[in-house]
């Protein structure tokens, strides 16, 4: 199984390459900062064996992603796996949010998204069988006070799965979308502790999520055992959203 991971070095996606190393014949990692990607590859390479490919790409930049495609497409043929992982959260409220970083959050999260099934499928395409996994969030759905862009692009991420698994299913490609409550990563850093164990009681399961808790998901939507799962967005977030 040949997987590719973006965001790689983030607090999911690092635990997402990790759950992989079991699974994967070659794990392709990929992120914009290649100190912190070359960290992670050290990291992987002193866990697994396995042939782990690192490729330094910007997730916004339609030319690096196409090189990432090309250099996968000539070195392994085929890909059967990629998780999108890759985000930002602006948060800040929308009559304070310059355009920049409406374009940076939009770009980053629902374009990249975009951008990425498109070059994947067209690789999966080539062996009738493959399997996306996007990332969306509650806030597409629930709201959020201060994260309207983001919320937004989420919620595009959510559009374009359920319309990519009608145009992909008869050619043998699953895609489907996570939508984290709640996880306890980089991006919920600025939470103090009673913030979150505030958010941790609205849960059913009266905590915050783990990295862990996603990526166990994630392999789960690329194992046999899903292939009648598809269009789907699924919510990982201990109840929260009930």
């Amino acid at each position: 199984m040949i997987v590719l991971v973006t965001g790689a070095y983030g607090g999911i996606g690092r635990t997402v390459c990790i759950a992989y190393l079991k699974q994967a014949t070659t794990l392709i990692i990929s992120g914009r900062d290649p100190i912190k990607l070359d960290a992670l590859l050290l990291e992987l390479q002193h866990i697994s064996d396995i042939n782990i490919i690192a490729i330094v790409a910007d997730v916004t930049d339609e030319v690096q992603i196409s090189a990432m495609f090309k250099q996968i497409a000539t070195q392994k043929k085929r890909l059967d796996v990629l998780v999108h992982c890759a985000g930002i959260l602006t948060q800040k409220p929308l009559m304070l949010t310059r355009f920049s970083e409406m374009q940076q959050d939009l770009n980053t999260n629902l374009l990249s998204s975009i951008l990425f099934s498109q070059q994947a499928s067209k690789l999966m395409l080539r062996n009738k069988s493959g399997v996306i996994t996007l990332m969306s969030s509650i806030i597409a759905s629930q709201g959020s006070t201060g994260q309207s862009v983001y919320g937004a692009s989420k919620a595009g991420v959510e559009g374009l799965v359920k319309s990519l698994a009608k145009e992909l299913g008869s050619i043998g490609i699953r895609i489907n979308a996570l939508a984290p409550g709640f996880i306890n990563t980089e991006l919920v850093a600025n939470y103090d502790e009673q913030e979150k164990q505030l958010l941790a009681e609205k849960t059913c399961l009266k905590r915050i999520g783990e990295v862990e808790d996603i990526a166990s998901v994630v392999t789960f939507l690329s194992s046999n055992g899903a292939r009648y799962i598809t269009g789907q967005v699924i919510a990982v977030d201990g109840g929260l959203a009930l």
